[in-house]
């Protein structure tokens, strides 16, 4: 699997944050945040690592912000917006392939702190000096891989915490919980860290989780295949 092409939040002329990679801005990138910036200009390596589901790059691309009663219109939205729809089969679990030496088991089991390990291999110093100069510029602190690593993933809970809030106000058997850190679905309870957005190949949109064999496990389905 080849290495993927790493970019760079910058200020864009708009007052906004945009992904710049190689000679040019990344197309579908421009947003209000450094963080949505990153994960919308590296979402193939954040989703092929778990780190970002459907939900975060809905988030991240501000479909989240106008997220109503269909769900697959928004996020169908963001995926296209993004080109992204070639690996929608797969978002927001580890890969079915081998990834910088680890498999997908491998993936699964790793924490924040493991994680942050091997993307430093990518992320190296040259490049964080050249991020974190950018960070500057829209006067944000410095960051640590490990640290860049943790932000994406709170990102995401947020997202998927704002997506089950939608779509508990339609749906009875949701039930947030907790302060919104759980939520029951039809009398099961999830962590919603644990949780991530998935649209497959058919159309179909779940939610579910990455057992610790690699397999992604639905425990809700948003839309079937036919709508």
């Amino acid at each position: 699997m080849p290495l993927p092409l790493l970019a760079i939040p910058v200020l864009h002329s708009s007052g906004a944050w945009i992904a710049y990679a190689g000679s040019g801005y990344l197309a579908g990138t421009l947003s209000t945040t450094w963080v949505g910036a990153l994960i919308l200009g590296n979402t193939t390596l954040f989703t092929s690592i778990g780190l970002v589901s459907t939900a975060g790059i809905a988030a991240a691309s501000g479909v989240l912000a106008g997220f109503g009663a269909s769900a697959a219109a928004g996020l169908g939205t963001a995926l296209t917006a993004v080109g992204l729809g070639s690996v929608a089969s797969w978002m927001g679990i580890a890969p079915a392939a081998t990834f910088l030496g680890l498999t997908t088991v491998g993936w699964t089991l790793m924490g924040v702190g493991a994680i942050a390990l091997v993307l430093g291999a990518l992320f190296t110093r040259r490049i964080m000096k050249k991020l974190n100069e950018e960070r500057a510029k829209g006067g944000l602190e410095a960051i640590t891989v490990r640290q860049l690593v943790a932000e994406v993933r709170d990102y995401e809970v947020d997202a998927m915490r704002h997506v089950l809030r939608k779509l508990a106000a339609k749906d009875a058997t949701l039930i947030l919980k907790d302060r919104d850190t759980k939520i029951s679905i039809i009398g099961r309870s999830f962590s919603i860290n644990k949780l991530r957005y998935r649209i497959n190949k058919d159309g179909s949109e779940e939610i579910g989780y990455v057992t610790r064999l690699g397999r992604f496990f639905s425990v809700y389905l948003v839309k079937g295949k036919d709508g």
